[in-house]
């Protein structure tokens, strides 16, 4: 089994349903491309049950659907599946039948949780792969699959990279595409979002001669990003450019030099149009506006908190703000990681055991006070404003306050406020 198509295969019949059900879709596959030695209707069953429960159980936000594979020497497989989301969820009976029908044992953690989250541990039926599910009081769950196995791997030649090459991902979809922006900057590629294919259309009305044109364009089918309105795209672009209708029920076209591929895309097609993008001939500047951004450009965050679910909440919805994320599930670790990275902006919980979020904070002045460490945004998010409110934050050195159950749209507003010269990669041009 072809674990990287195995998985974007599976990925596929969940986002028809996220649409549907108005969830944003995210998705991420990393590591080799590995042949799995096991049946592959068991882990398909395993891992629909898992995903069909985490569809279940969200009223609204985002799921995010990740998959991280390691190989070793010995021709083991380490796959860690994520299933996550955040938003409204389902209330607490709901939860409970929806675990006892995965056949997970939930945990009682005696107070070391915050009041509300529940976690669960078990093992899958068809596989005996390990299962886990952590969920916040009201905005967020997690489930996880555990997989090793026998496998081999797959030689799909070196790695391409597209050497700053210009790719147009089009959405009226908010944050739609910050996924795959992230994977197209890993493969080299500087990408710009558009929320409209007018606005693209604009966009090359206005580019002069010696301005690069886009030597990729995707778009993200719906009611008003049309085949036609690719096809007039089509006529404004250089022969070269590779034009993609990203669709949920992908078909074929007559249209000659407009592909329509489903919906979301596996790694070994992303790689097919980073090859393709090496051999166009096409002489590539810096010349455009607004500038495309590469992976270089986007800005990085750290995420603290001692809560997993709280973890992947923040880093999810930084992630479609259009930050590389890394994450701290402590005071010391966030050090650790600030000095191995120093990132632009730390979020940083302020109920923590151990070194608190105040504490952390002051220590990591100090750093910055002494040179070992740059300056740097940090910006507090807790669920207590009363105990801990704003004054005593920016009294430990915070530039930022957020409330818990965290937002898109106001940790985006206060990200701006503390970061006004960062660029962002967002849909807003």
């Amino acid at each position: 089994m072809d674990l990287a198509e195995f998985f974007t295969r599976s990925a596929r019949d969940v986002a028809v349903v996220a649409r549907g059900r108005g969830l944003l879709f995210l998705f991420d596959y990393r590591g080799p491309f590995v042949d799995l030695t096991l049946p592959e209707p068991g882990l398909a069953a395993c891992l629909r049950r898992v995903q069909d429960a985490a569809l279940d159980l969200l009223d609204d936000g985002f799921l995010f659907v990740t998959a991280q594979t390691e190989w070793s020497d010995d021709g083991l497989a380490d796959v860690a599946v994520s299933v996550a989301g955040t938003g409204g969820r389902a209330d607490e009976p709901r939860i409970t039948e929806v675990l006892n029908q995965l056949g997970m044992v939930e945990r009682h953690t005696d107070g070391e949780l915050p009041d509300g989250a529940r976690v669960a541990d078990g093992a899958c039926p068809q596989t005996g792969y390990r299962l886990s599910f952590a969920a916040n009081r009201s905005d967020g769950i997690l489930f996880g699959i555990d997989i090793r196995a026998h496998a081999r791997l797959l030689d799909g030649g070196p790695t391409p990279h597209a050497e700053g090459a210009r790719a147009w991902l089009i959405s009226d979809t908010h944050g739609e595409h910050q996924s795959l922006a992230r994977r197209l900057q890993r493969l080299g590629w500087s990408i710009t979002l558009f929320r409209t294919i007018e606005q693209a259309h604009t966009q090359l009305r206005t580019m002069s001669a010696g301005m690069t044109r886009p030597a990729l364009v995707i778009a993200s089918e719906s009611e008003h990003v049309s085949v036609d309105g690719m096809r007039a795209l089509r006529a404004e672009l250089p022969h070269h450019t590779q034009l993609i209708l990203a669709s949920l029920k992908p078909r074929r076209l007559d249209d000659e030099g407009i592909q329509c591929l489903p919906w979301p895309f596996s790694p070994r097609e992303l790689e097919d149009m980073t090859r393709q993008a090496e051999t166009a001939a096409a002489a590539f500047s810096d010349e455009t506006a607004p500038a495309p951004l590469g992976m270089q450009h986007r800005p990085h965050a750290l995420v603290v908190d001692d809560n997993a679910v709280n973890l992947l909440v923040a880093a999810g919805l930084l992630q479609v703000a259009g930050f590389e994320v890394r994450t701290a599930a402590g005071g010391e670790e966030a050090i650790a990681r600030c000095r191995e990275h120093p990132p632009q902006v730390v979020l940083m919980d302020v109920h923590m055991p151990g070194m608190d979020g105040l504490q952390t904070t002051r220590r990591l002045r100090a750093l910055q006070q002494a040179g070992v460490l740059p300056e740097f945004s940090i910006v507090a998010a807790t669920a207590d404003a009363r105990e801990i409110g704003h004054p005593a934050c920016v009294e430990a050195g915070m530039d930022g306050y957020l409330s818990k159950p965290l937002t898109l749209s106001a940790m985006e507003r206060e990200l701006r406020r503390v970061m006004p010269g960062i660029r962002f990669l967002v849909s807003s041009h």
